[in-house]
């Protein structure tokens, strides 16, 4: 997939006057925008191809849910249950980390592999902390990119004493990267691939981000109209 070409795709969410638990199940979605990718990958000769793929695709609904849960389990990996995720994994998906240089099939080794890296940091170092720090979706693809960041305190064993005895500042190493969670049209993830993060990918996060806080505005005021309508009913009729 050509992340690196696409262009985000903007398309607006709307929250309902029950989301407040910014549940997944409550978000509905419209699609009144959409950007034009930056370059086509169709050509004349492979018309039919190209439609036929896309038929393929998940609807944009579902990547925004999978962006929605991935969202709140990011910060979770290290610490937490990661169960919802694992769920929606096919048995046979595929992990590919170009990042740490380590390749994985099937949703019990994926299973593994995240315990493995629990147990690897806890005792690398007394404060590690993953944080998600932004997502987007792109047009006409099968993937949500999530940009995460892993904080970790310099191991050494002076660490774990308190800066006013150690007298040393603390030294915290931060790492930052891109996940590509690919799924299928039932929103079940089939592969998923951990890179470094691209400057497209900032950019794509920062309108999405923008375009999130102005559907919670509008969800916030059409919450408050409603209310007022209510009081207005009950008290005023």
């Amino acid at each position: 997939m050509s992340l690196k070409r696409a262009v985000p795709l903007l398309r607006a969410l709307r929250l309902t006057a029950n989301s407040a638990n910014r549940s997944i199940e409550n978000v509905k979605y419209f699609s009144n925008v959409c950007p034009v990718r930056l370059a086509s990958t169709a050509s004349p000769t492979n018309i039919q191809e190209v439609q036929n793929a896309k038929s393929e695709l998940p609807p944009t609904e579902i990547l925004l849910k999978v962006d929605w849960l991935l969202q709140n389990l990011t910060p979770l990996v290290l610490k937490s249950n990661v169960r919802n995720f694992i769920d929606i994994c096919h048995d046979d998906v595929v992990f590919e980390d170009r990042i740490f240089k380590y390749n994985l099939t099937g949703r019990q080794a994926l299973m593994s592999h995240i315990a493995k890296i629990r147990l690897y940091y806890r005792y690398l170092s007394p404060f590690n902390k993953t944080e998600w720090i932004g997502s987007c979706v792109y047009e006409n693809e099968d993937a949500v990119v999530v940009l995460w960041r892993l904080s970790t305190l310099d191991s050494n064993f002076l660490a774990y004493f308190p800066s006013f005895i150690t007298k040393r500042e603390q030294k915290i190493i931060t790492k930052e990267g891109a996940l590509d969670v690919h799924v299928d049209k039932e929103g079940r993830v089939r592969r998923i691939v951990n890179r470094m993060i691209t400057a497209s990918d900032r950019e794509g996060a920062k309108s999405l981000a923008k375009l999130k806080a102005e559907q919670e505005e509008a969800r916030i005021k059409a919450e408050e109209k409603e209310m007022r309508r209510e009081f207005d009913r009950q008290y005023h009729s």
